[in-house]
């Protein structure tokens, strides 16, 4: 009898950055041993007993965050 291989996945991938998510603030909570960059919204849900806003969708392969809003990009800097 021969085994067939099974074909691998492809890697599971993130739709957004989370470093140019204007969400991520630097938090000093020693109290609930936090002491890093942490999503604001994400630590309000957690702490409220919420679900994660991150959400795994396996036929993409890709996670997405509810949350996730982008840095505003400052347009006067390429005026001169």
């Amino acid at each position: 009898m021969i085994r067939r291989r099974k074909s691998k996945l492809p890697k599971w991938r993130y739709e957004f950055d989370c470093r140019k998510c204007d969400n991520i603030r630097e938090i000093h909570d020693p109290r609930k041993h936090r002491d890093g960059d942490y999503c604001v919204p994400c630590i309000e849900r957690h702490d409220a007993g919420l679900p994660s806003p991150i959400q795994a969708y396996e036929k993409e392969r890709v996670l997405r965050c509810e949350c996730f809003t982008p840095i505003p990009e400052d347009r006067e800097e390429g005026k001169v």
